[in-house]
């Protein structure tokens, strides 16, 4: 994952890209800058088309993460993401409520590198998931940092 921050008049925009073994880039993620919680778009790798939203939820004694394909017409997220996420420790559950992906946080090999162990379940966009995983972290050392 490639990484920036564009800092317009104290306005800090993340603008983060993925990209595989070979280093092609396949999909990427810009921060929002107007919007009540955090929220990201997802592009796909030319950048031109916009695939998904992942917003946190803001109104709630439990925060979760949650994820809407565009264009599917479909009000409700796709997926959710929930847990311990100052512990780095939850679970992604479609709209009807199976577990499709888990994640956990695992010992640092490096100083200052974040690893992860992430399961996720045979047919699930796994580029998804793991958008959603960076969102989190972003979100989470934003506010421990």
């Amino acid at each position: 994952i490639d990484g920036a921050n564009v800092n317009l008049g104290g306005w800090v925009i993340d603008k983060l890209t993925f990209r595989d073994a070979a280093g092609n880039k396949f999909c990427s993620l810009e921060r929002r800058m107007l919007a009540a919680s955090t929220c990201y778009d997802l592009y796909s790798a030319d950048g031109k088309v916009l695939v998904a939203k992942i917003e946190r939820e803001w109104l709630s004694a439990t925060p979760k993460y949650k994820f809407y394909y565009e264009g599917d017409f479909n009000p409700f997220a796709d997926f959710t993401a929930e847990g311990s996420f100052l512990d780095r420790t939850y679970t992604f559950k479609a709209g009807f409520g199976a577990t499709i992906a888990r994640v956990r946080r695992s010992s640092e090999i490096f100083n200052d590198v974040d690893s992860y162990l992430v399961e996720v379940a045979a047919g699930v966009d796994t580029a998804a998931i793991l958008a959603v995983a960076v969102v989190i972290d972003e979100d989470h050392d934003e506010k421990q940092g």
